[in-house]
């Protein structure tokens, strides 16, 4: 079967699980750049959403032994509060339809599957429902068979959703923005994931976005925490009419413009760093929104005492600021990030490896004459889609304290001295 609707699995050896997992670990962590942080400095919970607040002992646990679209489809559309672990890795092609959740209190636990995890290819991955969690996996959708810009992203909630969390996930290769905030939503936070790569002219006609992140009209209490963002265009993030947003502790490297934001706009930007600009805005944070700035910086040539980080409008005080958030240092956020952002980084595939070996090594500064020599027109030009390795091991998902089987598996692959539960 594809799934098993049940609140508790069957037990096996930890040994074995223990061994595929970190088997896995030791070897994508060679040349990486940065190692992973013993513990990230942030969690999803750490924005204004509530991760999971519905989580309990006896809600349902779908497990997902094959790695195929019908059978996360399933465990996505199904009804009531779930858990949705993984008991295989490998590639999972959507066949260029998009695969949404679309009912409340989903938990996607990609921390839970085997090395070296799960790839969505080959279209959307929506959030389109309430108070749901995803963590540990990617989606690199690509450009899609009919020529389309519009609304193709890799990951997104969409409109009038509320209280969900995006965390430790990879986004790329979207043909609109690679990762961005539906409509008139509420409490959404997207915490230490690694955006990059939104194609430029992927079907060769001209036309292109190339964009990372959009916040759209009315979304409020939003939060960008702990991610690193790569080899876009622009949209890093545009904060649109009437949005709320926190922006803290965001690496982002080699734009084009940066961040925009409309004059109804209010947003708390600390912490930051934006380095490797083509330098075409006066600006990193251009518009006429409400901006509130502390500790922000660029650094890296082309960047020069000239070029300020917030243009227009600012405030003294901080228009939002959720409970409890601590930032650091934007001199600790480049390190920090790279070793704690996207999908499983004590457990990286090659595309992840290699967008932070290129922005370790600042590859793309000697094209700044031309930086469109730089900019992914098609995955093909980095390797073409991934086929992931079909490894299996067999959960014992417990009957009380899942919150905390979650982290630990969650742990298990953020740091590279974890064991798993």
């Amino acid at each position: 079967m594809a799934h098993n609707r049940r609140t508790f699995l069957r037990a096996v050896a930890v040994g074995s699980i223990g061994a595929t997992v970190l088997g896995g670990t030791a070897t994508a962590t060679e040349n990486r750049g940065y190692e992973p942080f013993s513990q990230s400095s942030f969690q999803g919970g750490d924005g204004f959403a509530t991760m999971g607040p519905w989580l309990e002992d006896g809600v349902d646990v779908y497990t997902i032994t094959e790695p195929t679209r019908e059978a996360v489809e399933a465990a996505f559309t199904a009804s009531g509060s779930r858990v949705v672990v993984f008991e295989t890795s490998g590639t999972i092609d959507l066949g260029g339809e998009s695969l949404a959740i679309t009912e409340d209190n989903c938990w996607v636990a990609g921390q839970t599957a085997p090395s070296p995890g799960i790839t969505f290819i080959k279209g959307m991955v929506q959030i389109d429902a309430n108070n749901c969690v995803v963590q540990h996996v990617r989606s690199r959708i690509g450009p899609g068979s009919d020529g389309n810009i519009q609304g193709n992203d890799a990951i997104n909630t969409q409109d009038d959703t509320q209280n969900n969390v995006i965390d430790h996930c990879t986004a790329s290769w979207g043909v609109d923005e690679c990762m961005s905030v539906g409509y008139d939503t509420d409490r959404t936070t997207y915490s230490n994931n690694l955006i990059y790569e939104g194609l430029y002219d992927p079907y060769g006609d001209g036309s292109d976005h190339n964009y990372c992140t959009l916040i759209g009209d009315g979304a409020d209490h939003v939060t960008l925490l702990g991610n690193v963002w790569a080899k876009a265009r622009n949209r890093i993030p545009r904060l649109k009419s009437d949005t709320r947003t926190v922006v803290v502790n965001n690496f982002c490297y080699f734009f084009d413009e940066a961040s925009n934001t409309d004059s109804s706009a209010e947003t708390t930007w600390v912490g930051n760093k934006y380095t490797g600009v083509t330098a075409t805005g006066e600006s990193i944070v251009e518009g006429s929104g409400t901006v509130y700035s502390e500790d922000n910086i660029t650094a890296d040539p082309p960047i020069d005492s000239d070029v300020s980080f917030v243009e227009g409008e600012t405030t003294g005080s901080k228009p939002l600021w959720p409970d409890g958030l601590t930032a650091l240092s934007s001199d600790a956020v480049e390190s920090h990030n790279l070793g704690t952002a996207g999908a499983r980084p004590a457990d990286r595939t090659a595309n992840d490896q290699r967008i932070v070996s290129e922005i370790t090594d600042r590859a793309g500064n000697d094209r700044l004459d031309s930086p469109y020599d730089y900019w992914v027109g098609h995955p093909d030009e980095v390797g073409g889609y991934p086929s992931l390795s079909e490894n299996t091991h067999s959960l014992s998902v417990p009957d009380s304290g899942l919150r905390g089987w979650l982290q630990a598996w969650a742990q298990a692959v953020e740091d590279p001295n974890a064991t798993p539960p």
